[in-house]
Order: structure tokens, then sequence, then C-alpha cells
């Protein structure tokens, strides 16, 4: 899972998919990645994939701070 906080797109493998069922669920993460033609956008189009913000080409989290909440929960639980 820890490497999924630092790609999304690692989730993406045929056994991890009741995890992504369950991010989804929570609302953690994101699946439907529209389509980003760059000739759409008036400005700069967004990036295709930006792990600093948990932007994989698949498969995004909602917020850097939800992905960095994942992060600090797992950090606990190997601790504990």
């Amino acid at each position: 899972m820890l490497e999924a906080v630092e790609n999304p797109d690692t989730l993406l493998a045929k056994e991890k998919l009741p995890l992504i069922n369950k991010l989804i669920e929570l609302n953690l993460i994101i699946d439907s990645i529209t389509y980003r033609d760059p000739e759409l956008w008036i400005d700069q189009p967004p990036p295709q994939k930006d792990l600093e913000l948990g932007i994989g080409k698949h498969i995004a989290w909602q917020t850097p701070l939800h992905r960095e909440a994942v992060r600090k929960a797992l950090q606990e639980a190997s601790t504990a």
C-alpha cells in the first residue's frame, strides 16, 4: 500500500481491486480521470501525471491531504 501513496497507478493490479473499491468508497481516490487533450485548454493543460500531487495517469488521490493522511496512518500502523 505504501507504494500506492507514492504512485497511485500501482493500485491497478488485479489483486488490489478490493483495495481500490474501498478507497473509492471512502472518497480517498478517484479512478475515472478523463482524457486531458491539450488542445481543449485555453491555458496550460493539466499534467498527465504528477506524483508530487498524487496524480497518476489513471488513478489520483482526491487531494494531497488525503494521500498524506493515508501515509501517516500506514506509518503509525507499522510502528505499533
